[in-house]
């Protein structure tokens, strides 16, 4: 794990060339420094002190930033790297309210299912489901859910004739559809809860989500109207 972060991080990379460019600077050294009426054994030696302390903050500073055509940039830490690889969001909870998922003329209008990640490293954000979705910890996974409690291939969505459905992959700590721990491929209802451990999930299939939008939005109507009716009457 450590050796394939200093290769993302250029991190060797960088290290070797700094070796070589300390390298050519004694070598040049060595001939500027007489030149200069220097001893040229002494400006080497602090030349090379000078090297070796700085060794440090250049591998720190390519552990952390990368320069780039757009400049020095900040390298992704891994956790976050992880989290970016994720399938995208159709739309952000966070600075939305649940009303947002029912609009007729939101993203979600694409999708039967939507996948709602109301705890955990993805709370917040929703998840259209128009294929096989794979949840797991592994960084292959459509979404990786950061925890030690999932495992690497945990759990997969999948639209078969009956609907969304889920299936346990052989998980550690088991997959929890409304406080049950399944053990075969089960069916999903509008509002099942999906638990991984202290990560928690929301099913809604859109149609019946708008129904029910639309139900109460008539029957508040229909409220209304007659609470205006009985004032006339009166």
């Amino acid at each position: 794990m450590l050796l394939r972060e200093l290769k993302r991080r250029k991190v060797t990379r960088t290290c070797i060339i700094y070796v070589l460019v300390c390298w050519g600077v004694l070598q040049v050294g060595d001939i500027v420094f007489p030149a200069l009426g220097l001893d040229a054994d002494i400006a080497s030696r602090y030349c090379l002190y000078m090297a070796i302390a700085g060794f440090p903050l250049t591998f720190a500073l390519a552990w952390f930033f990368q320069i780039t055509p757009e400049g020095i940039v900040r390298t992704t830490p891994f956790v976050e790297r992880r989290v970016l690889s994720n399938m995208a969001p159709i739309n952000d909870r966070r600075s939305r309210g649940l009303s947002q998922y029912i609009r007729k003329d939101s993203a979600d209008s694409e999708y039967d299912w939507i996948l709602v990640a109301e705890s955990g490293p993805l709370a917040g954000l929703s998840f259209g489901i128009d294929r096989e979705v794979v949840l797991g910890r592994g960084l292959d996974c459509d979404l990786t859910l950061i925890s030690p409690h999932v495992s690497r291939r945990h759990a997969a969505l999948s639209l078969e004739q009956e609907g969304l459905c889920i299936t346990d992959l052989g998980s550690s700590n088991g997959t929890v559809i409304n406080g049950s721990v399944i053990s075969t491929r089960q069916a999903l209802q509008n509002n099942d809860e999906l638990r991984f451990k202290d990560i928690v999930f929301r099913i809604v299939e859109v149609n019946v989500a708008r129904r029910s939008t639309q139900q109460t939005q008539d029957k508040t109507v229909w409220m209304k109207t007659s609470y205006n009716r009985q004032d006339q009457d009166s």
